[in-house]
């Protein structure tokens, strides 16, 4: 039984959460649990010659963009977190960190060998504490 489902959005790609978001929502109203959304964006790093203010604003274009697709994606009032860093590390971390209890990813359409599964997907499924519902590509 979940109590906590995390569903990982990449806001500037729809096959990480056009097919996932719908499965989350019904995983989460079958189970009665608390869904909720990460976004993972690049490390800012401040060098000598970039401003100080360098990449303000990201995080919360990134969060904005994710709520736009939760809201129209029928998920208003799911919480939405934005973590720095790499994509797989950063979802692994963040769930092991808040108890989730599932994660659910979506598979995008790759090349051989890995058909349908990228190497965030599969070093989250292979490292996860938690379970990890793939929900495949459907437009094959």
């Amino acid at each position: 039984m979940a109590t906590k489902i995390l569903l990982p959005i990449d806001h500037s790609d729809d096959r990480s959460w056009k097919q996932a978001l719908p499965v989350a929502l019904e995983q989460a109203k079958f189970y009665g649990a608390e869904l909720h959304a990460v976004a993972v964006i690049p490390e800012i790093i401040q060098l000598p010659n970039l401003p100080a203010n360098y990449g303000a604003g990201a995080r919360e274009h990134v969060r904005n963009a994710v709520q736009t697709i939760l809201d129209n994606g029928g998920a208003a009032g799911v919480a939405v977190h934005v973590q720095e860093g790499s994509v797989y590390r950063e979802i692994l971390k963040f769930a092991h960190k808040e108890s989730f209890d599932m994660i659910v990813m979506a598979s995008t359409k790759g090349d051989f060998p890995n058909y349908e599964i990228g190497p965030n997907l599969a070093r989250v499924v292979r490292n996860a504490h938690c379970t990890v519902m793939v929900v495949r590509d459907q437009s094959r």
